[in-house]
């Protein structure tokens, strides 16, 4: 790849978007879920299992992703997946059952599951010195993008169809996938054979590997039901429509908030220490958490939830990607990408299981009061994540 540094700001730039996109696949559905459940006479259990399938194979497809970044152009892997599962979308036309609504997921998370162990070892390997930084950056493009989702995809899913919120974003993907095949990003990687059980032999990654996977138990579940859960409670009182509305400007504030998260947490993670960081942003979840569920006026807590969740939450994953990259020898950072993608995402997603069964079966408060639960787990566990500096730790 180029070394000029223009090369580099339009490549951080593509990822960005992509980043986006990749994202925004799996928020459509959670502002349009009553509608979704309504339309194909289904229950939120069901629609829980489905998203922990599907979210499951976006985890599995990093496992294939990872290893592929580490033997291939990062920027074919990219465009493949963008343009896939933004033609995976279409057969959403055609879903008038939860079969075909999940098998239409089920194709979108497996393409797109692609993307995030390849472009986080591209970053790593093209940013080394500034590595967190660029983490952070490459969140913000994702989460400037994504932090819209939400209430486009209600306004168009009300306007003309929940169907055609999710054909509109893969409209978007194939056009972005067709930019990154013009252009040619190249970089010199190992050619040496990587096997994932080598993996765990690395000193220190087990408990930030459990860590991650406390993460993701307490991520999807609030990023499926968190709008069901705010017209359900906070906003009970509104009619149907605003309340689901307000539900969906509710979710985009949380991306907007964690717009300057991204920017805070990859610069922080630079100066005073990834380990710091996510033991301050793991204090700052579970209080969001707390606030939105026990503050006796509920605009306040759902306020409070918003900026401290989005600010907590996405500051977080700078510093934990960077942190796995130092301590990762570079030959092996796709891999070690694809794992961890795969444990926040994969096993994480269970909790859209859990907290769908919960809901269902004794009502909405329980199913927050588990993925609290999660929260302070993973708290817990952020005392014990080693604290390795990239101006402290040797290249390898």
């Amino acid at each position: 790849m180029r070394d000029s540094q223009s090369n580099r700001k339009r490549l951080l730039a593509l990822l960005g978007a992509a980043h986006s996109l990749n994202h925004s696949l799996f928020l459509i559905a959670p502002p349009l879920l009553l509608t979704i459940m309504q339309d194909l006479e289904t229950s939120k259990l069901v629609l829980g299992i489905v998203g922990t399938l599907s979210s499951m194979i976006y985890g599995f497809g990093s496992l294939v992703g990872g290893p592929l970044s580490d033997r291939m152009s990062e920027a074919k892997i990219i465009t493949v997946c963008l343009a896939l599962a933004g033609a995976s979308t279409f057969l959403l036309l055609f879903a008038n059952n939860i079969f075909v609504y999940g098998l239409a997921l089920f194709l979108i998370a497996a393409w797109a599951s692609l993307y995030h162990p390849t472009a986080n070892s591209l970053i790593s390997r093209e940013f080394q010195g500034q590595m967190a930084e660029a983490m952070g950056i490459h969140g913000v493009g994702g989460t400037v993008g994504i932090m819209f989702t939400p209430v486009i995809a209600f306004s168009i899913g009300v306007t003309f169809g929940w169907r055609v919120s999710f054909i509109v974003f893969g409209v978007l993907s194939i056009v972005l996938a067709v930019l990154f095949l013009r252009n040619r990003f190249q970089i010199v990687r190992s050619r040496s054979k990587v096997r994932i059980l080598d993996v765990f032999r690395i000193k220190g990654l087990w408990i930030i590997l459990i860590f991650n996977i406390a993460i993701g138990f307490y991520m999807k579940g609030v990023e499926y039901f968190l709008p069901t859960y705010l017209t359900l409670k906070p906003f009970q009182a509104m009619d149907e429509n605003s309340a689901k509305f307000w539900a969906a400007v509710a979710a985009t504030l949380v991306l907007a908030a964690g717009v300057p998260g991204q920017w805070l947490g990859g610069r922080s993670s630079d100066r005073v220490g990834s380990k710091k960081v996510l033991i301050a942003t793991s204090v700052g979840v579970l209080s969001a958490l707390l606030f939105l569920q026990f503050t006796p006026f509920s605009f306040l807590g759902v306020s409070l939830f918003v900026v401290l969740y989005g600010l907590a939450f996405y500051a977080h994953q700078p510093a934990l990607n960077s942190l796995t990259g130092i301590m990762t020898p570079i030959e092996r950072r796709g891999v070690v990408y694809g794992i961890f993608f795969f444990t926040s995402f994969g096993l994480g997603s269970i909790s859209q299981a859990i907290a769908g069964y919960v809901m269902d079966t004794f009502g909405v408060d329980p199913s927050f009061y588990v993925l609290t639960a999660f929260a302070a787990i993973a708290l817990v566990l952020s005392f014990f994540i080693p604290d390795h500096r990239e101006n402290q730790t040797e290249r390898r």
